[in-house]
């Protein structure tokens, strides 16, 4: 598995900084006008502020399974090693806007990450199976009562999709595509799988199972011409979140 698919397993996000406007001009760009008594003040936008009640990612990590935990003949990856957002919760990470539809195509295009933005917290390692396979997992923590809102919106596919269709390298559409989505009972409050099986690029296989409000999300590529089996190591590692 490559470092930038992994990455987009466990969602740690890097952000580019730009210069804008840097370089010299010789034109002298006019003023704005000063605001009259008449003219409203401009206002900053709000700046998403931490929850004090998210769980930080240094509580977040002892969730995670360790060599002595993991199932026989798994073990915790040498080349990703764990990560987590530290020991105060950050202000929430971007949330899909409430007027996209989030749908089968997102979950085409950028996997489970779509639907899963909102948290505070988060903490995220990778692990191998019996097979050198490398598989992402990642716990993320919401303030109260928002992670079943986030789960949601992946449950709400349960049964939806099918197969849709990717561009080839020429741009056109005929790379088939199947999704599916299914509940997963017996871990959790709640679960589900998500398949992306791809014919002619490497699929996904992820489970998101909610405890309380946090999401625990495994997954796996089929880089290597099989899936890991992403099932039973979740239900091998959920019962450590709390």
């Amino acid at each position: 598995m490559s470092t930038t698919r992994f990455s987009a397993f466990v969602g740690v996000v890097c952000a580019a900084v730009l210069c804008v406007g840097c370089g010299s001009q010789a034109e002298v760009q006019p003023k704005a006008a000063a605001p009259t008594a008449d003219s409203p003040s401009p206002s900053a936008p709000a700046v998403p502020t931490a929850d004090p009640h998210v769980v930080p990612g240094s509580v977040l990590k002892t969730y995670l399974p360790t060599n002595r935990t993991l199932p026989e003949g798994w073990k915790v990856s040498t080349v990703f090693e764990e990560h987590d957002s530290g020991p105060k919760p950050v202000p929430p990470s971007a949330d899909p806007s409430p007027t996209v539809n989030f749908g089968c195509d997102q979950l085409v295009r950028s996997g489970t990450e779509a639907a899963l933005g909102g948290w505070g917290a988060y903490a995220n390692l990778g692990v191998t199976d019996p097979s050198a396979h490398e598989v992402g997992i990642m716990v993320r923590a919401y303030s109260t009562g928002q992670a079943s809102e986030v789960f949601g919106r992946l449950r709400s596919l349960e049964g939806v999709c099918g197969t849709t269709y990717e561009p080839n390298s020429a741009g056109l559409l005929n790379n088939p595509v199947t999704i599916t989505v299914s509940a997963v009972d017996g871990v959790g409050d709640e679960g589900v799988r998500v398949t992306i099986d791809r014919k002619a690029y490497v699929g996904l296989d992820l489970v998101v199972m909610r405890v309380g409000d946090r999401l625990l999300s495994v997954t796996s590529d089929n880089d290597g011409g099989k899936f890991a089996d992403v099932m039973a190591l979740t239900k091998a590692i959920a019962p450590r979140v709390k």
